[in-house]
């Protein structure tokens, strides 16, 4: 008993001091003064890679998920704290990130099973619209009553009020698909829990996208009512929405046809088909969503028409723990946490409600498709983390809305950091709890 007890105290300890080593080394990689960009950027990677995997091995050890140490070291060494990543450098890992995020949206189309998910439609679209509509009302609410408590909204007319309403109630809804996946994939989950998180995550991300090109048009006319509704974005993200899923489908194909007549080096290939899907969306001019969303096709095809499902996704398996880790330490280095304190009030608002609202909402979506009671009481852990589509959508606002949307894009930033810290130990303890971990 003893020795048992001995080996992981040492263990952890030595992974500390690791943590201590690597963040001495970088800071004195940091003093040594300007290399020529690439090298600089390369040898950073490579710190916070060796970094964030140690805190992500630290993290299993007082039962976290791994994505949590990586978004805790990633604020670490990020430009707000310990400064050991400059800006730049945050921003010159970007490309790598967009891949690392592609194979991610692979995965998670690739664990949408057809057979698990026909069982589960009743449920996936129940609870979608009940959180939909009670979170996005029940938040948007919350910020026009709660107005005295937005120093931005002071003085401010009614219909801009409404305007930043809209806007939070959109935000609320949102959710990360990404740290799902990467908790489902540590945690080798599986169930009705599992398949009914991912699936609904999944189709609010479409259905999110959707309404931006709705809200935020609405948004503008009610804080500008000179201009007019702009019907052109309406019907430039749904084309772009229409295309990335036929394309999606074209190349899940094309991934389909390679493994089974050639299958060489499938690991590699699929690393490859990630990097081409981003360059590809970027030539065309295309939003990021746009990426995600065609990877997530491409993975749901190769998964349910043909035969290349296990194989493809044990190839996305070998890649996930270095593109994980790199993935969410680089989305922790880019929060921006110096804005908390000056919203932090209003943030905690919004966050607290956006919870109960899951809670609420979650529970009687799937009460009223008669689901299991673990579903029932449970599945509302997995939607509270929000990454990628949220941060966008906090850039979106800060360029329209000259006037209050920096400080409604610090609210959602802080929001992002709180649930993105919050939301992944949620969840796993929800697979944890109702037996679906493996």
């Amino acid at each position: 008993m003893a020795l048992e007890l001995r080996q992981p105290t040492e263990r952890t300890v030595g992974r500390v001091l690791t943590l201590v080593v690597v963040s001495l080394l970088a800071a004195f990689f940091r003093l040594l003064g300007p290399l020529p960009e690439a090298p600089s950027a390369t040898v950073l990677l490579g710190f916070l890679l060796l970094a964030a995997f140690v805190a992500g091995e630290l993290a299993r050890e007082i039962r976290l998920p791994r994505i949590t140490g990586y978004l805790v070291i990633g604020i670490l060494f990020g430009p707000h704290i310990l400064a050991l990543l400059p800006r730049q450098t945050v921003s010159d890992f970007r490309l790598i990130n967009d891949v690392a995020l592609s194979v991610i949206a692979l995965q998670a189309g690739g664990e949408l099973r057809i057979h698990s998910l026909r069982a589960r439609l009743r449920a996936i679209g129940s609870i979608t619209v009940f959180q939909i509509v009670l979170t996005a009302a029940g938040v948007g609410a919350t910020v026009y009553l709660g107005r005295s408590l937005f120093p931005f909204l002071a003085g401010q007319p009614g219909r801009t009020v409404l305007a930043a309403a809209l806007i939070f109630g959109l935000v609320a809804v949102a959710n990360s698909p990404a740290s799902i996946i990467a908790v489902v994939t540590e945690l080798r989950a599986r169930g009705p829990l599992t398949d009914t998180v991912l699936g609904a995550s999944v189709l609010k991300d479409v259905t999110i996208l959707l309404l931006v090109s709705v809200v935020i048009p609405t948004a503008l006319v009610l804080a500008e009512p000179t201009r007019g509704f702009d019907l052109h974005q309406v019907q430039e993200i749904s084309l772009e929405i229409v295309l990335a899923l036929m394309l999606g489908m074209a190349v899940g194909w094309l991934i389909g046809l390679y493994l089974h007549h050639i299958n060489l080096q499938p690991i590699l290939f699929v690393l490859a088909v990630a990097f081409g899907v981003v360059e590809f969306c970027r030539a065309l001019g295309l939003e990021s969503e746009s990426y995600i969303l065609m990877s997530m096709a491409a993975g749901f095809v190769v998964q349910n028409f043909s035969v290349q499902g296990p194989r493809f996704v044990e190839a996305l398996e070998a890649n996930s723990l270095p593109l994980y880790a790199l993935f969410f330490a680089v989305a922790g280095a880019d929060l921006d946490l110096s804005v908390f304190p000056g919203v932090w009030r209003a943030g905690m608002l919004i966050i607290a409600f956006r919870i109960a609202l899951f809670y609420f909402s979650t529970y009687l979506g799937a009460r009223s498709s008669h689901d299991l009671p673990c579903v029932q009481r449970y599945s509302w852990m997995g939607f509270i983390a929000q990454a990628g589509v949220t941060l966008g959508l906090a850039n979106i606002v800060r360029a329209r809305f000259t006037d209050w949307g920096e400080p409604v894009a610090a609210i959602i930033i802080a929001m992002i950091a709180v649930n993105q810290l919050v939301g992944p130990p949620l969840f796993r303890f929800s697979l944890v709890r109702t037996g679906e971990s493996h």
